[in-house]
């Protein structure tokens, strides 16, 4: 199928400085989900997500610690060797404590040790709090950022422009969702593996969301030439995968991931802005209230967001899964399987496992016996 394949090669880009499909378009490199794409894409710009790579970190040793998300040393790495120096600039947030020691160590560098690959670049603190000073703040703090990225641009970035944007994006949520409803979790059982559905999603945050979407819509219209997958249904919860080596470490064990709520998965078709008057308000709004992640919600908001959505695509197990030194997501375990127990999901937490490590046999052993159950038959829902 040439249009799954093509959004898998668009996925693979993630471990390139910049993909062909946006060589020819100015691009601004993100870190952390608390990103606004819809302030990047107002302003002309391609907003590229930056994954870390696990073989990636030399460079980066000499200014961090041992107790630091190697996620984020990876990605300071690629920053430093100039994987993004032909960019327009880099846009942080504070969505994991990984991401924000990233910027602090990063803007320190650059002040004692300047280097000229890296590029231009600003910090986009969201908090994740129902309160109304919470919400004034973040208000704040996006005015600053569209003030920022319009210098970036040279024009301004316009409510209207982020109305046209927010639709756009919200119409990549929208098909986030629908792939899940229709190729993972529909009445025909799932249409794609756990690691092909994470490409897939992935693709959206490495290239326009155009590109994206009309990619997307034709693998929907080709979704009947896809044959259903038998196998133990898992939902995936916990720290944020920009790889797939989890997934098909679980995959390999006879299973399909049909679900999960990290920011480079289906979680990330779960904040939609909609129509709105104040558009800057709406969009603060929809990341700061919507779409929980561990690092900025109480375990209980997150808790029932893993029940609703692992009932929602019919799983038989849920694994939540740690990184090492990304400390927030084990947490939410005791909560979640409270909440998982009351809609009768059973639940495995894996202990926390060193990034680029995820396939070994300690995990394996670890899953074997909870997956070993009658598979679901493919068509069969909960």
């Amino acid at each position: 199928m040439r249009s799954l394949q093509h959004l898998l090669t668009v996925y693979e880009s993630r471990n390139d400085a910049l993909p062909a499909e946006v060589q020819s378009r100015p691009v601004v490199a993100c870190v952390g989900a608390d990103v606004p794409a819809e302030v990047l894409t107002a302003a002309g710009f391609v907003p590229f997500r930056l994954a870390g790579r696990p073989d990636r970190h030399e460079a980066a040793e000499p200014y961090c610690g041992p107790g630091i998300d190697r996620l984020a040393v990876s990605q300071l790495a690629r920053l430093l060797e100039g994987d993004a120096a032909r960019t327009a600039g880099l846009v942080m947030s504070a969505d994991t404590e990984g991401s924000v020691r990233l910027f602090l160590y990063l803007r320190e560098i650059q002040r004692l040790q300047p280097r000229a690959t890296v590029p231009r670049f600003t910090f986009f603190d969201l908090v994740h709090l129902p309160q109304r000073t919470s919400a004034a703040y973040n208000r704040a703090r996006l005015d600053q950022l569209v003030e920022e990225i319009s210098s970036w641009a040279g024009r301004p970035v316009t409510d209207d422009r982020l109305r046209t944007a927010a639709e756009l994006h919200d119409r990549v949520r929208e098909l986030i969702r629908t792939v899940g409803t229709r190729l993972r979790s529909g009445p025909g059982g799932p249409r794609l593996t756990g690691a092909q559905a994470l490409a897939v999603i992935g693709a959206a945050f490495l290239t326009t969301p155009e590109h994206w979407c009309e990619a997307v819509e034709r693998l929907l219209d080709d979704a009947g030439r896809l044959p259903a997958l038998p196998g133990t249904r898992v939902f995936l919860t916990g720290c944020d995968h920009d790889h797939p080596d989890a997934y098909e470490a679980i995959e390999s064990l006879g299973c399909v991931i049909v679900g999960e709520d990290h920011s480079w998965g289906a979680l990330a078709g779960e904040a939609s802005v909609g129509p709105a008057y104040d558009i800057r308000s709406a969009l603060v709004r929809a990341g700061a209230l919507q779409a929980p992640a561990a690092a900025g919600h109480s375990a209980a908001v997150r808790a029932a967001q893993t029940a609703r959505m692992a009932a929602a695509c019919g799983a038989d197990l849920v694994v939540a899964w740690a990184r090492c030194h990304d400390d927030a997501p084990p947490w939410d375990v005791p909560a979640q399987r409270a909440a998982l127990q009351a809609v009768g999901i059973p639940m495995l937490a894996v202990p926390a496992q060193r990034y680029g490590e995820e396939r070994n046999e300690n995990v394996r052993s670890l899953l074997e016996p909870a997956l070993r159950r009658p598979a679901r038959a493919a068509g069969v829902t909960r």
